[in-house]
């Protein structure tokens, strides 16, 4: 494994899933005066006939609740890296005016970043796929594997669950790291190398259909260790550009091996009216596949907040390159299906 690399990484970030007997476990509550914080945002906003993505910090003030605020994101950049928040006012607030409350406690983690080409800052979860068409996995059902997303901060809020299925699913990429490092750290390196990605037809201006750079799946700055991993994508990458894998197979299965261990994931259902806070860079998420319900009005909605955090996280050149400075590049469509003449004209 590289020289400077730790044989161990000793931090509360480094958990299993066996380490928790359920949700309560990384729970916070909220009382009456946290809602009381929503509602006043919200009523500022409604007052001053301002939108989302207008809102100013003096809409968006939660002084009454900033003490817990700084102890959720503490919690988030400096402890395990994972919170959820239960007691969201889902029977009080439509969803717009949850989202504008969301956003506004989203503040006093980062700032919001762009999760696709259309510019959606507040992403809605919801399954809009088509038959014989691919959607981006937050606008479908299908089963998601862990992985990563954007930024260094990922949050969801429940609004309504699905039929059945939907369970989240959750994995320490640092305990991964560890579990590796004492297995085979020879294979620490072929990781820290990291992996070409593809683009999904959706790359900024200069970029082909896969990266024309490596991003590591396990890379270090400033002493600290940050995961990027989504092994569809690298394996598109892999399919477009016809390169065999040798070693980096061995590596890539045993990642797979040891995350979707039983002791180390943590699977629970986020139930409306709660919301998961993590650390994007110290731990991965999937989703089950799930069977949405056929009325319109009862399908299944999350809202979710890609966030970087302010300061952000010091992490490897590539890795920050791979996400840009405001998420994803916005090119003004107005779908995520992917359309691969597309991405080959780019």
């Amino acid at each position: 494994m590289p020289e400077a690399f730790p044989r161990h990484i000793d931090h509360p970030s480094a958990w299993k899933g066996s380490d928790f007997s359920g949700p309560d476990d990384v729970a916070f509550r909220f009382e009456e005066r946290h809602l009381d914080a929503m509602r006043q945002v919200v009523a500022r906003a409604r007052d001053a006939g301002v939108g989302l993505q207008e809102l100013t910090p003096d809409h968006t003030s939660m002084a009454p609740i900033e003490g817990d605020l700084a102890a959720i994101r503490h919690e988030l950049m400096d402890g395990r890296g994972i919170i959820i928040l239960q007691g969201w006012p889902i029977e009080e607030m439509s969803p717009e005016e949850l989202g504008i409350a969301y956003w506004a406690m989203g503040t006093y983690f980062g700032k919001g970043v762009s999760q696709s080409p259309m510019g959606d800052r507040l992403g809605y979860v919801t399954d809009v796929s088509k038959p014989g068409q691919r959607e981006r996995g937050y606008r479908s059902a299908q089963e998601l594997s862990l992985h990563t997303d954007s930024d260094d901060i990922v949050g969801l809020l429940c609004i309504r669950q699905g039929k059945s299925g939907g369970m989240s699913r959750l994995a320490s990429s640092v305990a991964i790291y560890n579990e590796i490092a004492a297995m085979r750290p020879d294979l620490i390196s072929v990781l820290a190398e990291g992996f070409h990605y593809h683009w999904f037809g959706e790359q900024p201006p200069g970029e082909g259909i896969v990266t024309s750079y490596k991003v590591p799946v396990f890379g270090f700055n400033d002493g600290l260790m940050s995961c990027c991993y989504l092994r569809e994508f690298i394996r598109m990458a892999a399919e477009a550009t016809g390169t065999p894998f040798t070693d980096q197979e061995e590596a890539l299965a045993l990642f797979e091996e040891v995350s979707d261990r039983e002791d180390i994931v943590f699977t629970y259902r986020l139930e409306p009216g709660w919301s998961s806070l993590i650390n994007n860079y110290t731990t991965l998420h999937s989703r089950t596949g799930f069977t949405d319900w056929p009325e319109p009005e009862r399908k299944r909605l999350l809202l979710r907040l890609w966030l970087k955090a302010q300061p952000s996280r010091a992490v490897h050149p590539n890795l920050r390159r791979y996400y840009g400075e405001d998420g994803m590049f916005i090119d003004g469509r107005t779908e995520t299906v992917f359309d691969p003449n597309r991405a080959a004209a780019e």
